[in-house]
Order: structure tokens, then C-alpha cells, then sequence
């Protein structure tokens, strides 16, 4: 091996994020371009969006490609067999040296929230996806393509139930909800038919996954609409959960559930209590851990493993530690 250093790519449909870490863990340069999704930018884009992050995190550390050893690629679009040739493609362009790992990106907040790189992983941001492996090397994930193939909708989910809510409370089909006020307040409008109507005429943009803060807020605050559309939403992700760990046969055994995405970062506790009582019917010894770091640190992880570098326990405290650093550095919080 003649490089001394890794490198994770992390590439989703608005921003591609890369971290550089040497092989004791420690991320010395980050990078950060713009979408890295293929489907959306097409392959020519999706090769400039991985180089610039590339470029800019090696540029960062002060290093040359030749220093690279291995790489780790999570990259949305990589949804089915045929999208893995194609990439591939991609990655011989970006000219790196060293053997690399390719996953969807769901498996790299897998390998990022995970002691092993094992259990499963509930993602859910604008949408959702479930993704697992087990540790005989079994791989499953959901389609990832909204409630008509069969995921929860994720943020957006949760906004179209409450502004569904808000219509059936209106016109006296369903109870009152405290979610009427929240989004008439923060469209600015007079009430909930002048909020529909700035809506519908295009005078306000329609509700979107944005939004789901406020359902939250008005479920912490003990409306019991709001409080029955989150414990739906934490159902439905604990229901497949529960069906992707039963694929993976992981029932009687201990493993980690990682929840990523935008609508773990509430903290909301009827969300997370009832998706996790929906897994651990099925699969008792389940550890619930929610990813504090940034998904690309799984990238990294994933590029050690190609390496065939070790991953002990003081190495990965610091690796993520240190990519959430970098992450905030580049702006990747925000």
C-alpha cells in the first residue's frame, strides 16, 4: 500500500460532500460541490461533482491523488444492478489510486452509525428508504420512491397528512387541530381559506417536506392530531424497518437500527418510540442509534474497509468526531 490516506465520497441530489482522513482515523481535508445525483445531473455531471469535492478536500489536506489508497463511494442513483457499470465508468474517470468500495447511499449512513457496518439503517429526509445488511454479507434496501412503491413519504409525508388534517378539520369531516393556526401562521395568511387560496393560485408556494418542523412542534405541544400523524409516520418507518429485518433474518440476533435523515433531527420521541416498538416486535435486540455524524463519514469507513484497514472502536470515535468537525466546516450543516 503506498498511499497513507482514504477518501469518502458521499454524493446525494443536492450537495456531494468529500472527507480525507489518514489510517489512523484522523480527517485532515474536506470538499464540498454541488448535486451528485446522476439521474438528476446526468454522468457527465455527476464526474464533476465528485472531482470538485475531491479536489477541493485534497487540496485541503495538502496531499496528491498518489497519496489515496482506497476510496469509499455512497452515491444516490445507485438504485439497481444496471447503475453499477455505469458508475463505475465515473469513478475509473476520477483517476484515483487503490482498490473502493460502491454502495447506495443509504448503506454508507449504514457503515456511519453502525459498530460493524451491520444492522439497519432508516433513512428519512424529503423521503425515506430502509436499507441492512447482516454479517453474512446479505445486502436488502426499499425502492426508496415514495408511498406508491411502498416507502413512507418521509418529511413530505408528514406535511401532506397534516395539511389533509387542516382540509378535514376545515370543512368539519375531522377534529379541530392546532395545525390550522401553525401553517396559516407561517404562510402569513389571514386564515385557512386564504391560505388554501394563496396555494392554489400559485400566490404562495404549496406546502412541502419544510414544513414538517411544525407538525412536530404541535405535536410536542400535545395536539392530538399532530401527536396520532407522527405516531403514524414512526409506525409506518417501524413497520418496514421490522420487514427489512426479517429479509436479513436478523430476529434473535443484536444488532444496531441507525436513524439518518432531516426528520430524526427533531428528537421527537413519539416518532422514535413508535417506530421503534414496531422493531423490536420482531427483533427485540435492536440498539437505536441516531447518526450524529455525517453520512460521508460512512464513505470513509467504507473506504477502510476496501483498504482492508481495521476499524476499531477509538479509531471510529474519532473519525466521526472529526468529519462532524470538517462537515460544519464546509457548511455541510446547514
Amino acid at each position: 500500500m503506498s498511499g497513507r490516506y482514504v477518501v469518502g465520497i458521499d454524493a446525494g441530489g443536492s450537495k456531494t460532500h468529500a472527507l480525507i482522513a489518514d489510517l489512523e482515523g484522523r480527517v485532515v481535508g474536506g470538499g464540498e460541490s454541488g448535486p451528485g445525483n446522476w439521474e438528476g445531473v446526468g454522468l457527465d455531471g455527476a464526474f464533476d461533482a465528485y472531482a470538485r469535492a475531491i479536489d477541493a478536500a485534497l487540496r485541503m489536506a495538502g496531499i496528491n491523488r498518489t497519496d489515496i489508497c482506497a476510496a469509499g463511494y455512497a452515491l444516490a442513483g445507485l438504485d439497481w444492478e444496471s447503475d453499477v457499470a455505469r458508475l463505475e465508468s465515473v469513478i475509473r474517470r476520477l483517476d484515483l489510486p487503490g482498490p473502493y468500495t460502491l454502495v447506495n447511499d443509504a448503506f454508507g449512513a449504514l457503515r456511519a452509525g453502525s459498530t460493524d457496518g451491520c444492522g439497519v439503517a432508516v433513512i428519512a429526509g424529503t423521503g425515506s428508504t430502509v436499507a441492512g445488511r447482516n454479517r453474512r454479507g446479505a445486502t436488502f434496501r426499499t425502492f426508496g420512491l415514495g408511498m406508491h412503491w411502498g416507502d413512507f413519504h418521509g418529511a413530505a409525508g408528514l406535511v401532506w397528512e397534516a395539511t389533509r388534517a387542516i382540509g378535514h378539520a376545515w370543512i368539519g369531516r375531522g377534529p379541530a387541530t392546532a395545525l390550522s393556526d401553525a401553517f396559516v401562521r407561517a404562510y402569513g395568511a389571514v386564515d385557512v381559506p386564504d391560505l388554501v387560496e394563496r396555494v392554489s393560485r400559485g400566490a404562495a408556494p404549496p406546502p412541502n417536506g419544510r414544513l414538517a418542523r411544525l407538525v412536530f412542534t404541535v405535536a410536542d405541544a400535545g395536539d392530538e392530531v399532530a401527536c396520532r400523524i407522527v405516531r403514524q409516520a414512526g409506525e409506518e418507518l417501524g413497520l418496514t424497518a421490522a420487514a427489512v429485518v426479517r429479509k436479513l433474518a436478523l430476529e434473535h440476533e443484536s444488532f444496531d437500527l441507525v436513524l439518518a435523515g432531516g426528520v430524526f433531527r427533531a428528537r421527537n420521541r413519539l416518532l422514535i418510540g413508535a417506530l421503534t416498538e414496531q422493531v423490536r416486535r420482531c427483533a427485540p435486540m435492536a440498539r437505536v442509534v441516531r447518526l450524529e455524524a455525517p453520512p460521508v463519514a460512512g464513505s470513509l469507513l467504507l473506504a477502510f474497509d476496501a483498504a482492508g484497514v481495521p476499524t476499531p472502536p477509538a479509531l471510529c470515535v474519532r473519525l466521526l468526531a472529526e468529519a462532524h468537525h470538517w462537515f460544519q466546516t464546509i457548511g455541510g450543516m446547514e
